[in-house]
């Protein structure tokens, strides 16, 4: 086992910690498969509304690959479809009947895994709806099933600061995830399993499966960052990432050959206990944020996620609601404010001196968009010693080639650049958006 020393990231502490308990919600009266979470995906709907389906039966696929499906997580009766702008798809409800009636897909056993299955395994997952939980960088898109990646990195922390922690996601689910670390070495021999610090000692049996421990402060065991530090060729840019909750999926799925739809979730409060919350995939937001203020902010991510509405479901990828106080009106003399509550990177506001007290988050932007100071913050704070305000001025000056030479493609857009600019330029979306120009432009 190694340590990664990352010096860099978001070390600042936040009220609203998951706790250690876990409660079961009833079963939701609607479920729904979301297109808005999977990057790049160019849907083709296999339903219409009104019409039946059983747990893993096909909802739509990837034009890109049609044998790349998404399939209902419940048995029932699509309910609506939605579409945004120019019909992009959104979601596709199902009226949840709360009993399954599942789909039978393929199982195997730990002594088929001695053969060379991969292609059988490649089949079912794409049929059964979970291929996509494989991503390659650098665009994290979904992987492509004919070619192998140099690395597979497994990460036991989510994309956010309160996501599930990996004791409560692997507990009574140990069997399952040592049989998913064995069929990622069908796929790949060279395995990355990190987990951070504080969560290395309580994870029991699970800890002889970890190769890389990474500090505890925010996005230290992003596997885009895990990445950054560890890879010794261009080729190790291709690599694969799966999360803990997904490889678990993955390892239901070929044991007991059906669609596993259990999953837990977090939902944080400032100043609140907050306990994991075992749903089934796809619940709807407004079963998982409980009794909320109308004035409140829903995101699936402190610094990365999208903002939620309370009619829409929890994508495949999120694991996390994080609830805000909405922003509060402009303060009179806010000037003079010393910022006891307010967050700080640059120590402009005396909050810089409670290190040790748990700080509370609101949607509060504290300023306008102003020009570009210069003045580094978002450098001394990016975990992959990217330069993003040198990025975002290249990209605006449509200098894509320049954007690269700086790292475009080595962003793993974990929103602390954003977070800590100045001048509120919303550095993350600029990345992003490069990016996926990028990508399109290549495709």
């Amino acid at each position: 086992m190694e340590k990664i020393n990352i010096s860099k990231g978001f070390k600042i502490k936040l009220s609203g910690k998951p706790d250690d308990s876990l409660v079961e919600l009833p079963e939701p009266n609607t479920v729904a498969v979301s297109a808005m979470d999977i990057p790049y995906i160019r849907p083709k709907l296999l339903v219409k509304e009104n019409e039946q389906v059983k747990t893993g039966s096909p909802l739509f696929c990837d034009k890109r690959d049609k044998s790349i499906k998404y399939v209902s997580p419940a048995t029932g009766k699509v309910k609506k479809i939605l579409f945004g702008q120019r019909r992009r798809l959104l979601e596709v409800v199902i009226d949840n009947y709360k009993k399954d009636d599942f789909i039978s897909f393929p199982s195997f056993s730990r002594t088929d895994l001695k053969n060379n299955i991969k292609e059988d395994l490649i089949t079912n997952l794409k049929n059964a709806g979970l291929w996509q939980c494989f991503r390659q960088f650098p665009f994290k898109d979904t992987a492509q099933a004919d070619k192998n990646p140099p690395m597979i990195i497994v990460s036991l922390n989510g994309n956010d600061i309160f996501s599930p922690i990996p004791e409560i996601m692997i507990k009574n689910n140990e069997d399952f995830f040592e049989f998913g670390i064995e069929i990622l070495k069908q796929f790949c021999p060279r395995i990355i399993v990190t987990v951070r610090e504080s969560h290395f000692q309580k994870l029991g049996q699970i800890k002889k499966h970890v190769t890389h421990v990474v500090p505890d402060f925010y996005p230290s065991w992003d596997p885009g960052v895990v990445l950054y530090h560890i890879k010794k060729s261009s080729d190790e840019n291709l690599s694969w990432c799966i999360a803990v909750e997904h490889l678990i999926m993955i390892s239901k799925l070929i044991t007991q050959g059906h669609y596993p739809v259990e999953r837990i979730i977090t939902s944080t409060k400032p100043h609140e206990n907050n306990p994991h919350i075992l749903t089934r995939q796809g619940a709807p937001i407004i079963l998982l944020s409980g009794e909320i203020d109308s004035e409140t902010v829903i995101t699936t991510g402190q610094f990365n996620g999208r903002i939620a509405d309370l009619d829409s479901h929890i994508g495949f990828f999120e694991n996390t609601l994080n609830l805000f106080p909405a922003s509060e009106s402009e303060k009179m003399f806010g000037f003079v404010d010393p910022g006891l509550n307010s967050h700080t990177v640059s120590k402009t506001f005396l909050s810089c001196l409670k290190k040790d007290t748990p700080m509370q988050v609101d949607a509060t932007i504290h300023g306008e968009e102003r020009a570009c100071i210069n003045c580094s913050y978002c450098e001394k704070i990016c975990p992959i010693d990217l330069m993003p305000n040198f990025i975002m001025k290249a990209l605006h000056n449509d200098d894509i080639e320049e954007a690269l030479q700086y790292g475009l493609l080595d962003c793993c857009q974990c929103g602390l650049c954003a977070y800590t600019c100045p001048s509120k330029i919303e550095l993350t979306q600029i990345l992003s958006n490069g990016m996926d120009n990028y990508y399109k432009d290549k495709a």
